[in-house]
């Protein structure tokens, strides 16, 4: 299975609109194209104005031709009114070897294979949280093992954990993402201020190179070589295969 997000920042005062042309203009879409077993819309609880759209393939192939026939393109044009003014300064080095700072409201796309899956489809209010794991040299195909012996069977006995697969991305070779869906918000803070998650953690710390400081994380300061966690709150979703995904 392969994954892929896009996030996009909207004006807070047009997110209603913004959910509501996605689940009735991209849903749509996704419903028609070859390989896209799941779409869902969320936002971020720690940022509003960042929405991510989480779609679920049958393969990498599949996504790719998505993207190069030009539909992708064309559901970012049915969306871009709804964009917010640039959040994030990207940084070039101009031909004469000056720095020049420039702002862009251009969606981020990234690209994940999906080492492992548990769980089914959910109904009813979604949350989802996404946990970033950079890991030392080496200690990529161990922490895979591990999450799956391990870490989803422990996660499956936590209240309110619904499924938890664990996330490769196509552009960072030493890090992985463990992806939990939660059936409240209230269940996630119970899980992360109950000491079960910092017990996971530490369980763990041989894999990761540098001392993780939870703190951080929970307000999204960590240093790259750190934990990072996202929490998501999933406005609109739809399974296209009812064998995996969101509904």
């Amino acid at each position: 299975m392969f994954m892929r997000t896009v996030k996009m920042y909207v004006k807070l005062d047009q997110i209603q609109n913004f959910r509501h042309s996605y689940e009735a203009t991209v849903l749509s879409a996704f419903a028609k194209i070859k390989g896209c077993s799941s779409a869902a819309l969320m936002q971020s609880t720690h940022t509003p104005e960042e929405c991510v759209s989480l779609t679920l393939w049958a393969s990498e192939a599949d996504a790719r031709a998505f993207e190069e026939s030009g539909q992708y393109d064309t559901l970012v044009s049915v969306l871009s009114p709804y964009f917010s003014e640039a959040y994030e300064m990207q940084i070039r080095l101009t031909e004469d070897l000056k720095l020049e700072y420039s702002s862009t409201n251009e969606p981020e796309v990234r690209r994940y294979e999906v080492e492992t899956t548990h769980g089914g489809g959910s109904q009813g209010e979604i949350y989802l949280r996404m946990v970033s794991l950079k890991f030392i040299e080496g200690k990529v195909q161990e922490f895979k093992k591990h999450y799956e012996e391990k870490i989803i069977p422990l996660l499956r006995s936590i209240r309110g954990c619904k499924s938890a697969f664990l996330a490769a991305p196509a552009d960072s070779p030493n890090e992985l993402i463990s992806v939990t869906e939660w059936e409240s918000e209230q269940a996630v803070h119970e899980y992360e201020h109950g000491g079960q998650f910092d017990a996971i953690l530490d369980s763990q710390r041989h894999f990761f190179p540098a001392i993780y400081d939870y703190g951080k994380a929970r307000n999204k300061a960590a240093t790259s070589a750190d934990v990072t966690v996202d929490h998501h709150r999933v406005l609109v979703g739809k399974s296209f295969d009812k064998k995996q995904g969101l509904n």
